[in-house]
């Protein structure tokens, strides 16, 4: 069964893993682009490497900062509204492939565009309900250890 921890196994700079987890949460690293340039048959090769994604369970859907999405010129597909901390208000609806590594899937859907970067958060991608569906999550608070499978044998 592909599993992934995406909470933290030690701390750093003097925060324990739960306080690490509590600080940053628990995050996955994926790959994100239009399409991919690698051969059918392997692993996706997509133009976004390595990009910090968050596990968010409070949000429905899932986004990707306006800038990153503009730099890896993801096709806007529509425009909607969202709501959230920072109120009611129209955000450009982008679609893109999403590979996971860890957990070896590819996905092919639409994001919406948030301002993550301008808001200095350290991801730049949001990945919530609409993600998580698909996956089992254990959550461990106490030890700071997460973990993200997909419930295959």
């Amino acid at each position: 069964m592909p599993n992934e921890s995406v909470g933290f196994k030690s701390g750093l700079g003097g925060l324990s893993a739960a306080d690490m987890l509590v600080q940053i949460g628990p995050t996955v690293h994926v790959d994100i682009g239009r399409k991919s340039r690698s051969e059918p048959g392997k692993a996706p090769d997509l133009a976004g490497k390595r990009i910090k994604a968050l596990i968010d369970t409070g949000a429905g859907g899932d986004c990707i900062d306006e800038t990153l999405a503009q730099e890896l010129r993801l096709p806007a597909t529509e425009k909607g509204v969202i709501s959230g901390v920072g109120g009611r208000h129209e955000a450009v609806i982008y679609t893109a492939r999403l590979y996971v590594p860890a957990l070896d899937r590819l996905l092919f859907q639409q994001f919406t565009g948030v301002r993550l970067a301008e808001g200095e958060q350290l991801h730049r991608v949001l990945l919530g309900r609409t993600f998580l569906r698909h996956y089992r999550m254990s959550y461990d608070g106490v030890s700071g250890q997460v973990e993200l499978s997909t419930g295959e044998d």
